[in-house]
Parts: structure tokens; C-alpha cells; sequence
């Protein structure tokens, strides 16, 4: 019997051109029913028609929002919105377009943003597939808020214009001419900071805040802060700030709920929870994970001076008085550890799953290392007498973290350059592991400069040869985006180490990450000056600060 080739002669049937990209680029079957396909409709991913531009026509797009804000010398707070929104000239509204809740009629532009954050930027900022992570609930989110949408599109956006032109070496790219109905990552970030306040304005009439979209846009606008703000951090300062008045006015509850219900977790959206009479709900897991994120945002500021109203106000809702107990982050953590297999049910892989599962414990770590950072970071704020009197505690704190993950930093230490990261759990070690051993040495630094010795051993050089190591892991493995989850540690490792060995391998690193971030391109600025041979040693949380009087965040 002959058999005929069905690739091939007059039954060759060429594939179809007018399938959605979404499936298109996935090299699958796609029905082709608009506004969106049933595919994209079941996997809850965003079904993209929009005809693609060259890569040369992606080569000229406009630079005017960099310009904007090298003009400019912040970006707004809550209260200066409107103004700034008037002064941007935004565009009439864009059409709505068939079946968007968010009335915004997309860009091939915005395609691209989108794309990139939930893919690349994604991938860079979580260890997690991006299909199944918090950053892919954000966009179902944005596809009903019309202002997490307006967020995502600003910091998405904004991403892919400073990479290009941090890749083009300093030569300005031909400006193209305006469309005029594309907004730039600016006047997004405009739209969305106006439609936040309008909506937390709603509470002064005594109406119920929805926090999925607003705890959504606080974290993103964080990021952009924290990634691109300008050189006096006023915007991440005043967003953790408004972050930790939502905290204290809108989630009082939060210790009694997670008290009464154990560790059942409620619905991942609000909008999904049943609203029984007069009962209010209560908060999602997509709420208390982001909460634990905007955590980490403030511990992170808190190194560099800023921020610590979010976490205080955290402490004194999920923890009792006293520094040496660090439940608040690990309690949030557990209780929304069941957030993705909520959102997405009897869809959610098992192999998903299963990897959750192997990486609670790490993530757990993780929060446990950042919130010591924001401990040392408050003790440093203090005069000698104070740091006598808090230290014990401070102390009480690092032995708990020591004697619960003692196993986990013994595995870490064995971890050799040949191990790749086929499993997430070796690549979030060498993301996380190296933020402890930085805390220690921030302690080990603050201690000092008071003449005072700890009761916990610290070893500088044993921490300092813990972090290289696992970075020159990470970057062997991950490159660039995997130096970049250790750029704090590499920072600590570069201002207290003799080697010029390291040194010169952390400018090297730290020049390579500039292109991602406008605050690690500060960092690696002040590096290039305090690190010189003829400076000494740096002050704990006193001299991060650019000769320009610019400081950052990393």
C-alpha cells in the first residue's frame, strides 16, 4: 500500500495566517474566533490580533519618555496627579475595543510591553514560569482594572525603552513621528496614579476599597520606582508610604483572619469571594501575597535609609512588640502559599504543583532574610545607646533564622559550579542564600562602626567568599539576570572586601546590569568612585549617596 505524504504535493495545506499571535507563536492550533479564541479564553492569556511592526520600526520608537524625565525632576505623588496629568496633555480616550472591561484600545506598542512583562520581565524579577506567576495574575487582573493595565503598560514599556537605548551605547536612535493615539510609559503611569487616587478618594465616602487592583498598582508603581525613579527616591518613598496607610486603615483584620479561617486561605480575587449580607470580605491570597512582596519593597528601601512605615505597620498588626520575633512575613507567606492553585483550579499543572511545593521553604527563607535586612537596616539608624539596647533582640533574631534553615545554608554551601539550574530549588538558593550572609555582614558593619562585638559568630570572610561564590554561580548559569537578584549582596560584598579581585569582578558585573535598571547604573556609578584605593571604608547607611547628591535603591 502506498502511503501519500501529507506534507507534501497537492494535500499540502499551508498553515493559516489569521490565528491570534498568542498562538500562533506557541505553534498551535488556534480557532481563530475573535475577539478572542477559546484557547485564550481557557488559559486566561492574552489573545493578540494586533498586526506586528518590524524589529526596524521597533528600532526607531520614540525616546520622548526618557527625555521627559531627564527633564523632569520627579515623578508624582498621589496629591500632585491631576496637575501632572493636565501638564502631560493626555490623549483623548482611546476607543474601546470589543470585549475589553478596560476600555483601552491597545498599541502594537502596548502588545509589546505587555508581552515583554510577562515574559521577560517575568522571568527576571521571579524563578517561577511566568504563565503561573503572580505576575501573570496581574494581567488578568489589568484586563478588568483599567489602572493596573495603564501600570503594567508603564512599567513594561519604560523597561523596553531604557534596555534599547542602554544598548545603543550612548548614539541617539531617529526619533519617528508620534502617533497620536499612543500614550507614552509616562502618561501611563500618569493615567494610573489619577484613577488610584480617584478610587481611594471613594473612601472617604465610606464605601469599600476593592485592594486587588490597588495593592496590584502599589506593587508595580513600586517596581518602576524602585528600577527607574529619580535620583531622590521621593516616589518609592511616597508610595511605600501610601502603601502603609492602606495597611493600617484597611487591613486590621488581617491577624484574625488568618487566625479563623487556619491555613484554608480564602478565594485568590475578592470579586471572587461570596458576599454573605452584611459581612465583609475578607482579604485575598492575591492581596496577602502582594503584601509580602510590597514587605520586601521596604525592607529593601529601608537599607538605603528610606521607607519602614510599611513593615511597621505590618509588625504591629501580625506580630507582638519585640524584634526578635519575625512572624509577620512568614506568616503572610504560608497562609497565600495556596494562591496559585486557587487562581487557576483543575488547570494548574501538577507539575506546577509539585514545584510550589519544593520551593516553599526557600521563599520562606527568603522573606525570613529580607525582613533581618530591615532589622539591621533600623538598627543602624540608631545611636550607640540604642544599639546596646536592641541588639540582644536583633541577635535572638538571626539564631532563629540560623537554627530553622541551618540545613537549608548547609546545602548551599555545597552547591558546586557544575550543578545547573534544571530545578528552580538550586536557582532560588543562589538567588536567596546570599541575602542572608549580606545581613550578616551588614550587622558585622554596623557593630563595628559602634565598637561593639556580637554575641553571634560572624565571620566576614566567610560570608564575603559565600556570596561570590554562589554569584559566580548564578552567572554562569543565568548571566546577567541572575546577577541581577544578587546585586545587593555583591554591593555589601564590594565595600567591605580587600580583594581587588572581586572587586574588579563586581564592577564588571555591575556595569553588565546597568542596562536593566537606572538605580543599579547609579549603584554602579558610586562603586566605580568608593571603591578607589585612596578612599576607606564606607559608612554604614550614612554615604550612599552620589557625588551629585543622587541616591538609589537596588
Amino acid at each position: 500500500m502506498d502511503y501519500i505524504d501529507s506534507t507534501t504535493g497537492p494535500h499540502k495545506k499551508s498553515r493559516s495566517k489569521d490565528g491570534c499571535y498568542t498562538c500562533r507563536i506557541k505553534k498551535v492550533k488556534c480557532d481563530e474566533v475573535r475577539p478572542r479564541c477559546q484557547r485564550c479564553v481557557r488559559l486566561r492569556r492574552l489573545c493578540d490580533y494586533e498586526p506586528k511592526i518590524k524589529h526596524n520600526d521597533l528600532l526607531a520608537i520614540s525616546r520622548g519618555y526618557m527625555l521627559a524625565v531627564e527633564n523632569s525632576k520627579t515623578l508624582p505623588t498621589w496629591a500632585q496627579r491631576a496637575a501632572l496629568t493636565r501638564a502631560l496633555a493626555l490623549p483623548t480616550r482611546l476607543p474601546e475595543f470589543p470585549n475589553s472591561a478596560s476600555s483601552l484600545n491597545l498599541t502594537s506598542a502596548d502588545h509589546e510591553a505587555i508581552r515583554y512583562f510577562r515574559t521577560t520581565f517575568a522571568r527576571i524579577h521571579h524563578t517561577k514560569n511566568p504563565d503561573y506567576s503572580l505576575f501573570s495574575i496581574i494581567f488578568t487582573l489589568a484586563q478588568d482594572e483599567p489602572m493596573v493595565m495603564h501600570a503594567l503598560l508603564a512599567l513594561g514599556g519604560h523597561e523596553i525603552e531604557f534596555r534599547r537605548n542602554s544598548s545603543s551605547d550612548g548614539v541617539a536612535s531617529q526619533l519617528v513621528e508620534r502617533n497620536r493615539n499612543r500614550w507614552t510609559p509616562v502618561q501611563h503611569y500618569s493615567a494610573a496614579l489619577g484613577l488610584l487616587a480617584d478610587i481611594i478618594g471613594t473612601a472617604d465616602d465610606g464605601r469599600q476599597l476593592e485592594l486587588d487592583p490597588i495593592c496590584a498598582v502599589l506593587y508595580l508603581m513600586l517596581v518602576y520606582e524602585q528600577k527607574y525613579g529619580d535620583g531622590t527616591c521621593s516616589g518609592l518613598s511616597n508610595h511605600l508610604a501610601g502603601a502603609a496607610l492602606i495597611v493600617k486603615h484597611r487591613c486590621q483584620s488581617l491577624s484574625d483572619q488568618i487566625s479563623a479561617r487556619g491555613w484554608q486561605g480564602t478565594p485568590v480575587l475578592t470579586r471572587m469571594q461570596s458576599q454573605n449580607g452584611s459581612q465583609q470580605p475578607g482579604l485575598s491570597l492575591f492581596v496577602i501575597r502582594l503584601l509580602v512582596w510590597i514587605a520586601l519593597c521596604d525592607s529593601t528601601a529601608a537599607t538605603f535609609g528610606l521607607g519602614g512605615q510599611f513593615n511597621g505597620e505590618l509588625k504591629d498588626i501580625m506580630g507582638p512588640d519585640d524584634s526578635s520575633s519575625i512572624p509577620g512575613f512568614d506568616v503572610l507567606h504560608r497562609y497565600s502559599n495556596s494562591l496559585y492553585r486557587s487562581m487557576w483550579g483543575d488547570t494548574y499543572p501538577q507539575v506546577e504543583l509539585l514545584d510550589d511545593v519544593e520551593n516553599r521553604d526557600v521563599f520562606a527563607f527568603l522573606c525570613a532574610s529580607m525582613q533581618l535586612r530591615g532589622i539591621v537596616a533600623d538598627l543602624a539608624k540608631l545611636d550607640i545607646h540604642k544599639v546596646r539596647g536592641r541588639l540582644p533582640a536583633v541577635e535572638s533574631a538571626f539564631r532563629q533564622v540560623d537554627i530553622r534553615y541551618g540545613e537549608l545554608l548547609e546545602v548551599a554551601s555545597d552547591i558546586s559550579l557544575s550543578t545547573d539550574n534544571s530545578h528552580r530549588l538550586v536557582a532560588n538558593i543562589r538567588a536567596f542564600v546570599p541575602i542572608y550572609h549580606a545581613a550578616k555582614l551588614e550587622l558585622f558593619r554596623v557593630t563595628r562602626r559602634n565598637g561593639i562585638t556580637t554575641k553571634i559568630e560572624i565571620v566576614p570572610e566567610a560570608h564575603i567568599t559565600a556570596i561570590v561564590d554562589l554569584a559566580i554561580q548564578s552567572d554562569k548559569h543565568q548571566g546577567v539576570e541572575g546577577t541581577i537578584r544578587v546585586a545587593w549582596p555583591l554591593f555589601v560584598v564590594a565595600l567591605e572586601t580587600n580583594n581587588k579581585i572581586h572587586q574588579r569582578w563586581i564592577l564588571n558585573r555591575f556595569q553588565a546590569m546597568s542596562s536593566y535598571s537606572k538605580n543599579l547604573e547609579r549603584a554602579h556609578r558610586f562603586l566605580s568612585e568608593a571603591i578607589k584605593p585612596q578612599h576607606e571604608k564606607i559608612e554604614v547607611y550614612t554615604d550612599f549617596r552620589l557625588t551629585n547628591g543622587e541616591l538609589f535603591v537596588i
